[in-house]
């Protein structure tokens, strides 16, 4: 008894410490509250263009919607001559046509008689003053001293730069005066998309950020490029860092499930400036192309509510919305899908403004080490559960926990140790919860309906509550600023699904504690096998294959429409959607075993066991996903369990209707 007593004291301590890291973790996340909603300016400026809008009216009324900020991008060199402001010529193309005819601007026709056109070079002309002004510090910035040639200072100024013209094309520009003196004639917050040059040094850094953002309201920086680099990568992102951080700019990281669309550096640089990212949600323009406007909206609000999304970054939809009340105008219609967004944030208790980081916060090693005294503690309860313990074990595992995390400190790589905890804690502590459930397996079957369910019940809320323990633990370990933008990532996230379920049913075969052991394992893997115990077993690893490949948010099978119908309906009416594997399978598998017969219940006592192992493990899953705010998990859990317990309820009162209690 003192044993155990030892061990149930270091299991609250281990989770007395957790709590404490998941209020502080709560509080950081309650003060993250501002969402921006940003327009691409490159789409806006086409899109009004192309129909001849009034682009300060229509931006205006996007503001009055909801709109927050105007992003805005360097201009590239392949851009100049469709801005209106500027125009580039390859040497080769000037040649050719001075061998045609005279040039028709002086200096360039001077250059033309003399021999001095190269075709090697590129001539850049600007046509107004603050686009002369950018191209000649742009140019400095991008390009040696001895490669630029100011062939007229005064407008149209000519610029001759030594490159080739697709490297030129390349090259960005700075951004456009007149675009971002449209988003602060407006009143609209600048987020400007620079791109990376990888000569860049620290000077070069900060002159192009202060190019970019000088008498600009800018609150976050996002980056573009056909190289798709961070700025800084590879060899100053410490420049890159130190500029964030003086600047208090904020680093727009893109949310993408492809890792060949992760910009490079991008989780270098973010470890960096912890308490300066801010996620960024983006829909290709190829892809809401084939989606519906409340499609849209709907995608934007789950990110924010769910995924700590902060900036929703939204390109122009090019198509009518029909809203019941006849076609709205494309002007109409956007303007219409920013409102229902900005309505949408503020009714999930966001406010728009610049978008807001994750403040930075130190989870102390002292912390961390109480925290993983709950992990020993539930293996050497499990195990005494099981008849297997000695007092001495309880020493040595404590030991190791605590071994474990200095030695991660020690060299750096606490993270991984603390991973390694959280994933054994996310795999024992489900097992455990199928554990508590065991003496229900020898208990009489229940009379009445009601007690039957009442038993259900209890037996819901306790083998929860162990999961809910392990997914406290690990919330614990691994709760950073890094892990809650989804920076650093938990890697054993799949195997929670897998091996709780897995570990529990060879409990349940090789252990006593069920009453179903296995006593010859032998000579029962040499048994003959039946076709349909055959056909089981194919179906269920068939399913384990289907479980894995359908977790994450961009799983490798994509569900069906039927599911996603589903999806979208319970989202709608819950707000936030339980997951199917705990209220379809787990949690009514768990109200299930005190109704049945001991006749049914050896028969099916393995794949019962089988679906709560998977339905607990889901449990922890569920908050493992660090960048998902707690209190959306903990809504996510309730509203599994009362769903759960819906269907359990039915499930028992049809079972009870097909073999009644004799």
């Amino acid at each position: 008894m003192t044993y155990r007593r030892i061990l149930f004291i270091l299991l609250a301590v281990g989770l007395a410490a957790a709590a404490y890291v998941a209020a502080r973790r709560v509080h950081h996340e309650a003060q993250a509250r501002y969402v921006e909603i940003v327009m691409d300016d490159a789409d806006f400026s086409s899109l009004a263009r192309s129909y001849g809008y009034d682009q300060s009216a229509f931006l205006r009324a996007l503001k009055r919607a909801g709109l927050t900020s105007l992003a805005v991008a360097e201009e590239l060199g392949s851009g100049v001559s469709s801005s209106g402001s500027g125009a580039v010529y390859a040497g080769t193309t000037l040649l050719a046509q001075s061998r045609l005819g005279p040039l028709g601007d002086p200096v360039l026709a001077r250059l033309a008689r003399s021999g001095g056109l190269r075709p090697d070079e590129v001539y850049l002309i600007a046509y107004d003053a603050p686009t002369a002004a950018r191209y000649r510090t742009q140019l400095g910035l991008k390009f040696a001293p001895r490669t630029v040639r100011v062939l007229r200072a005064t407008l149209p100024a000519i610029f001759a730069v030594r490159t080739q013209s697709d490297y030129f094309a390349a090259v960005g520009l700075g951004l456009s005066a007149e675009r971002v003196d449209l988003a602060q004639r407006l009143g609209l917050d600048l987020v400007p998309r620079l791109q990376n040059d990888e000569r860049f040094d620290a000077a070069q850094i900060d002159a192009l950020v202060g190019t970019a953002t000088h008498g600009a309201r800018a609150r976050t920086l996002i980056f573009f490029g056909l190289r798709n680099q961070v700025l800084g990568y590879p060899a100053s992102l410490d420049a890159a860092a130190l500029m964030f951080r003086r600047t208090k700019l904020n680093f727009g990281d893109i949310e993408t499930y492809d890792p060949k669309q992760i910009q490079a550096g991008t989780d270098d640089l973010a470890r960096k400036i912890p308490g300066r990212i801010v996620r960024v949600q983006a829909i290709s323009k190829i892809e809401q192309d084939k989606l519906a406007p409340r499609d849209i909206i709907e995608r934007y609000l789950l990110g924010v509510r769910e995924r700590n999304i902060r900036v929703i970054y939204l390109r122009p939809f090019a198509h009518q919305w029909d809203t019941g009340k006849g076609p709205l105008s494309i002007e109409a219609t956007n303007v219409e899908l920013v409102h229902r967004i900005a309505d949408g944030v503020r009714r999930d208790g966001y406010r728009l403004g610049g978008a807001s980081p994750i403040y930075p916060f130190v989870v102390q090693p002292w912390l961390v080490v109480l925290v993983s005294l709950a992990v020993p503690a539930m293996l050497l309860l499990l195990l005494d559960t099981l008849g297997i313990g000695d007092p001495r074990w309880a020493l040595a595992a404590v030991a190791i926990a605590i071994a474990l995390v200095v030695a991660g400190y020690l060299v750096h790589h606490d993270f991984l140790a603390r991973q390694v905890l959280a994933l054994v804690a996310g795999i024992l502590f489900p097992v455990a919860g199928v554990a508590t459930i065991a003496p229900l397996f020898a208990r009489p079957r229940a009379r009445s309906l009601r007690e039957t369910v009442g038993r259900g019940l209890i037996a819901l809320g306790e083998a929860t509550g162990v999961a809910l323990a392990g997914a406290l633990v690990v919330i614990g370990l691994l709760s950073t600023p890094l892990t809650m933008v989804e920076v650093d990532r938990f890697a054993g996230v799949k195997l929670l699904l897998l091996v709780p379920p897995l570990a529990a049913l060879a409990l349940y075969l090789l252990t006593p504690l069920w009453s179903a052991r296995v006593e010859d394992p032998v000579a029962a893997a040499r048994a003959p096998v039946r076709i349909d115990a055959l056909a089981l077993g194919l179906i269920i690893i068939g399913g384990a294959y289907v479980l894995q490949a359908r977790s994450g948010n961009q799983s490798d099978i994509a569900p069906s429409s039927f599911e996603l119908a589903l999806r979208a309906h319970l989202t709608s009416i819950l707000s936030v959607r339980p997951r199917f594997k705990e209220f379809l399978i787990g949690f009514p598998a768990l109200m299930l075993v005190p109704a049945l017969r001991a006749s049914d219940l050896r028969a099916v006592g393995w794949l019962l066991v089988l679906a709560i192992g998977m339905g607990l493990g889901d449990v922890v899953d569920t908050f493992s996903h660090l960048h998902t705010p707690l209190a959306i998990s903990v809504l996510r859990i309730v509203n599994g369990a009362v769903l759960g317990a819906v269907v359990g309820t039915i499930a028992i009162a049809v079972y009870r209707r097909l073999r009644p209690v004799r």
